[in-house]
């Protein structure tokens, strides 16, 4: 019998990470043998029947990775009704899925990929996979200066209760910024740029891990597929 945990099946079918897989199962949308799953259960997947929205699930053997050029204006959402998500730009015999997420008015690089566990490891901040991202702003720094702005990225500002902040920042051009995260809080950037004071003309994420926007020489809206190891 190959039993494995329903988390890990519905990862390994490139339905989501395995954190998203538990509160998909949480909110009742699958089924193991028409009966509610439940989190922690462990499945016999050559036996049993799985069921996500009332859909067969079947696990992938092969297992594929895309970068995506997201463009502004567009949701990281497989299920938009309004006809702005991501969907519309992906291949459409695939079920895969983003990595993180990049908000409506950012752009740049965004991976997608039916690899559950690969997208947990990418996302897990423990493991410290760097992002780096371009902030353009309007204006002058205010009269905190450069080494302000930089010195408040590096040491943080608390947000609701967390501390949100950047490994390092640096000047590229006098309205230009390079930043490089570890972590994955949502609108990071913009909550501390909020907190600074500055006004973000464009906010374009560059580089994940190894892989690079500027290698990869794609314009917005669009996908190239790649290797796991351009990756990590």
């Amino acid at each position: 019998m190959n039993k494995i945990r329903l988390n890990k099946y519905l990862s390994s079918a490139g339905i989501s990470s395995r954190r998203k897989a538990d509160d998909l199962i949480v909110s009742g949308r699958v089924l193991v043998n028409n009966c509610v799953a439940k989190v922690g259960e462990v499945i016999n997947s050559d036996i049993d029947e799985i069921l996500v929205d009332r859909k067969k699930i079947t696990a992938n053997v092969k297992k594929h990775y895309f970068a995506f050029y997201k463009p502004k204006g567009i949701i990281t959402s497989l299920t938009d009704k309004q006809g702005i998500g991501i969907k519309k730009f992906l291949p459409k015999n695939l079920s895969i899925f983003p990595v993180g997420r990049l908000d409506k008015y950012s752009e740049g690089l965004l991976i997608l990929t039916d690899d559950g566990d690969f997208a947990q490891e990418i996302s897990d901040p423990k493991k410290e996979k760097e992002k780096i991202y371009h902030l353009t702003f309007s204006g002058k720094p205010n009269r905190i200066g450069k080494e302000g702005i930089i010195r408040i990225f590096q040491n943080g500002i608390r947000h609701r209760g967390e501390i949100y902040k950047a490994k390092s920042v640096k000047f590229i051009e006098n309205n230009l910024i390079e930043i490089i995260l570890t972590e994955g809080k949502n609108r990071q950037i913009r909550i501390i740029t909020g907190k600074i004071g500055l006004s973000i003309e464009k906010l374009i994420r560059v580089k994940i891990g190894k892989l690079s926007l500027f290698d990869l020489k794609l314009s917005p809206g669009k996908i190239v597929k790649i290797n796991k190891s351009d990756i990590i």
